[in-house]
């Protein structure tokens, strides 16, 4: 039954039209039940904030199911079978109460499940609110434009986009709905530390920041040649909605590689990039320059270096730099990402940012944890803000300069009761969340405009963020839209 009705959501993919837009923002009063309709249910969000979790947010319910894996949807039902029935008799009375109220009920009776979310939004639109997004990161984009036009709020995973066309799609119809509640996916916003930095950085408390640093040590996976034939593909996975916009091509478990390929992802730089580099894009208000006038010529140039252009894959280092014109009072500021295999980031880098470390007084053992494998440096002219891999704390530098400053909690940003639950009440206008598409289309085309450079090593990148446009590189231009499958478009 499971497998039918999955395969029947699927069928006639390249045919099903998307729902049409709905007259009204949320179909629910503010007392009633959230409905969710979840895409990629074992994803990393929607995992651990709508399957783990759905009981700590409130009058939620878990209404519709969409994934491409059948593999995937059953480790979600194992889970809440395993919930109805260890917490049944727990000692904890929420636990029973969420075994009796949440995991009992969607244990029993589970969700209508789709494989093609065109085909749920056609035909289960009214049966939720609001959609979660938590699919390989080439189909982010495009579920969340078509739950936006349906009307519906949505919380999408990190990076928002792979690509700047896409970017550029979300960003109008996010001006176009503004009363609709969204949310990028990168949970270390909601942290008090993250916050507290923010304001540090707002404030001018570091004072003119003109570096900042974001480091990670993984390395780009350098594959030279695409997958090679092809093999059977498992009964359980719908190919075709997994390849959903990218060109078909027969089944080979290779392209299943979340960060891999240029042309389902922006490799690591979209997988971290989100997390290190947000309190500072957020903090020196970055995101002022796309709110500008057409034509105004304000340019954001970028440059890369890495250890060789791959046109298919991702190098194994990179080191790439956006040098980020003035904003206001706030000088020009250089961004530069760092990546590498462990434990160096690119060549030299660990090295310069334990030089910025040191010479404000880092100790040996600062040092060590900062530079881990994860991270960002923030440089000002009156002192240093260093934080971790996701944002969640800061230490500023010298430590005595700093010794009266908070750096726990913010003093002005509202504290969150958590970056899912932020979500829901915004859903139900109570609230604003902090990682609007508004904010976090424009931050995906600085790091998609990150990544083009990385095909042109050396070469210099001039990127318009009002206009979305490169001005003087064509060939790179050319890499700033893609080419839908039919059926596909955004």
């Amino acid at each position: 039954m499971l497998r039918r009705d999955w395969l029947k959501g699927a069928a006639l993919t390249s045919a099903a039209p998307l729902v049409l837009p709905s007259s009204h923002a949320l179909g629910y009063a503010a007392n009633e039940q959230l409905r969710l309709a979840v895409v990629g249910m074992a994803g990393f969000g929607a995992w651990h904030g709508f399957c783990e979790l759905l009981h700590t947010l409130g009058n939620v319910g878990y209404a519709v199911s969409c994934d491409v894996d059948l593999r995937k949807v059953q480790k979600v039902y194992d889970l809440w079978r395993q919930r109805a029935t260890e917490w049944a008799n727990s000692d904890n009375v929420d636990q029973r109460r969420a075994a009796s109220e949440v995991f009992g009920p969607l244990a029993q009776r589970k969700p209508p499940l789709y494989a093609d979310f065109r085909r749920m939004f056609d035909e289960a639109g009214k049966q939720f609110d609001a959609v979660v997004v938590a699919t390989p990161d080439h189909t982010h984009a495009i579920i969340a434009a078509a739950a936006l036009r349906a009307g519906k709020p949505v919380l999408a995973e990190k990076p928002l986009t792979i690509a700047a066309c896409d970017a550029r799609a979300l960003m109008k119809l996010v001006k176009e709905r503004p009363h609709l509640a969204t949310q990028m996916n990168n949970g270390g916003a909601a942290q008090p530390g993250f916050r507290r930095g923010v304001e540090v950085v707002e404030d001018g408390l570091l004072g003119d920041v003109r570096e900042v640093h974001i480091f990670f040590s993984r390395g780009g996976r350098n594959f030279q040649d695409p997958p090679q034939g092809s093999e059977e593909c498992p009964k359980e996975l719908n190919w075709d909605c997994w390849l959903a916009q990218l060109k078909w091509r027969p089944y080979h478990s290779g392209w299943i590689n979340r960060i891999a390929w240029r042309e389902s992802s922006i490799g690591e730089l979209g997988n971290f990039g989100p997390h290190s580099s947000n309190m500072a894009f957020m903090g020196l208000r970055v995101k002022d320059l796309w709110e500008g006038s057409e034509g105004g010529g304000v340019r954001i140039r970028v440059q890369a270096e890495c250890s060789e252009a791959n046109q298919l894959s991702y190098p194994r280092w990179e080191r790439i730099r956006w040098d980020v014109p003035a904003r206001g009072a706030r000088p020009p500021v250089a961004f530069t990402w760092h990546h590498g295999w462990p434990p160096d980031y690119a060549p030299g880098s660990r090295q310069m940012l334990e030089g910025l470390l040191r010479d404000r007084g880092a100790t040996d053992a600062d040092v060590e944890a900062l530079l881990k494998y994860a991270g960002c440096i923030i440089v000002g002219s009156k002192g240093l803000l260093a934080t971790n891999s996701h944002n969640t704390e800061i230490r500023l530098f010298p430590k005595e300069k700093f010794a009266g400053i908070e750096q726990k909690k913010p003093l002005r940003l509202p504290l969150s009761l958590g970056h899912y639950k932020e979500w829901v009440d915004a859903c139900r206008g109570q609230g604003s969340t902090i990682s609007t598409f508004a904010y976090a289309a424009p931050f995906a085309e600085f790091l998609n405009v990150g990544s083009i450079a990385t095909r042109f090593p050396g070469e210099t990148i001039e990127f318009d963020p009002v206009g979305g446009q490169i001005t003087n590189h064509p060939r790179a231009a050319g890499f700033l839209q893609y080419e839908y499958r039919k059926g596909w478009t955004i």
